[in-house]
């Protein structure tokens, strides 16, 4: 990919401890970018004095933009793509770490699979590392999957797949054709815009950690509760039709289609559609744990405790590991009043998935008495191979 420029844009908003090893990670790509564009958000610590110092330092390829009001990520990713120059867009956070050789990594796949000369794919994104404050890596690599252009939109309906903005490289003239990111949506900003390129084209997957996302009480993303709030109102931009169209262009498994449209109607509240698809597949003789998890996520949102333990309890005798069924398996032990299975089976949730918050809670509420169904925390979809760090 010969002459393919590249910009990359930092947010940047009280970052005075992080943001130096960043633009250090990208200057010291072995392909460099045409230029990092730093865009001070209205810090109101020492961050702009330090961009500033960069600037100078490195006054070929770094320019700065202050904001004199915050105007949140959203409009300052924005911003930094409408002053940009380059054909291909990265953006990073101002805390996270770029492998030196991510845009190597990235226009070499790039150029491997748009190797008929037409560029079916217009983002790429890779695996990558959870880190702590101190740098300390917190996590196993997180992975994302490769699929075809006419399947990433039932993909990402049902899961989104990239789940950060940092470290995700995008062909700018679609950016601009999609709208860019949304500055009236907070959170799940960057799922909205992921679901708009995958209209479009096609995302490469670079199955290597290249980048290093930093995990702190700071981070947006640890704000979970309005996070998962967000995906249903981004969800609620398209009518069940779009979504199941899309999500049955997968090439998948008929049965695993179904279930994880089911999995959509669930999250916007169509319950008894949802529940209609899967006794389809019950009656059918299909017998697979993410069948039964979803039953029993109907019962469960019905109160019928019993029915959903039962279902629960199905789908860990055919998927030992399946986290969100052992956490959900304890917490209703823990509400029966039997701490010891309850301990069990969260301990075992917490085992195989040391971050899973929701078992966490639930482990802590083990010696209190008369528990009510909303004291818990259930898990209402199925777990990442890697959950994501977050604080409450």
């Amino acid at each position: 990919m010969k002459g393919k420029t590249i910009s990359c844009i930092i947010p940047c908003h009280n970052c005075q401890d992080y943001i130096s090893k960043t633009v250090e990670s990208l200057i010291n790509q072995t392909i460099k970018p045409l230029e990092i564009i730093l865009v001070n958000d209205a810090s109101t610590d020492n961050t702009l004095d330090i961009l500033k110092q960069m600037e100078v330092q490195y006054s070929n390829m770094v320019k700065v933009v202050n904001l004199e009001t915050n105007k949140g990520p959203s409009y300052a990713r924005n911003f930094g793509v409408e002053n940009s120059k380059g054909e291909y867009i990265l953006f990073l956070d101002s805390d996270d770490v770029a492998e030196t050789v991510l845009i190597e990594k990235y226009l070499s796949r790039l150029d491997e699979l748009n190797n008929s000369g037409e560029d079916d794919y217009i983002l790429c994104f890779s695996a990558y590392i959870q880190i702590d404050e101190n740098d300390e890596e917190i996590s196993d690599i997180v992975r994302g999957i490769q699929v075809e252009p006419e399947e990433i939109l039932g993909y990402q309906l049902t899961r989104n797949y990239i789940i950060s903005t940092s470290g995700v490289l995008i062909k700018k003239d679609y950016f601009l054709k999609t709208g860019g990111f949304n500055e009236e949506i907070r959170y799940s900003e960057d799922w909205d815009l992921w679901l708009r390129l995958a209209q479009h084209g096609g995302f490469v997957y670079v199955d290597e950690p290249l980048v290093k996302i930093r995990r702190h009480g700071s981070n947006l993303s640890s704000k979970i509760g309005k996070m998962l709030g967000a995906e249903r109102d981004v969800l609620n931009q398209y009518s069940i039709d779009f979504i199941k169209n899309a999500i049955f262009k997968r090439k998948l498994s008929f049965q695993k289609n179904v279930v994880d449209f089911v999995s959509v109607l669930f999250r916007l509240d169509y319950w008894e559609e949802g529940f209609t698809e899967l006794k389809s597949l019950l009656n059918e003789g299909y017998d697979f744990y993410n069948l039964y998890f979803y039953i029993g996520l109907y019962y469960l949102k019905h109160k019928n405790i019993a029915k959903a333990l039962d279902y629960f309890i199905k789908t860990i005798n055919i998927k030992e590991n399946h986290g969100a069924a052992l956490n959900n398996i304890g917490a209703i032990y823990l509400y029966n009043g039997d701490n010891k299975l309850a301990e069990k089976y969260l301990k075992l949730a917490i085992e195989y998935f040391p971050a899973y918050m929701d078992a966490s809670h639930n482990l802590s509420l083990l010696n209190k008495r008369s528990l009510s169904l909303e004291d818990l925390k259930f898990t209402w979809r199925e777990l990442r191979e890697v959950l994501t760090r977050y604080t409450e």
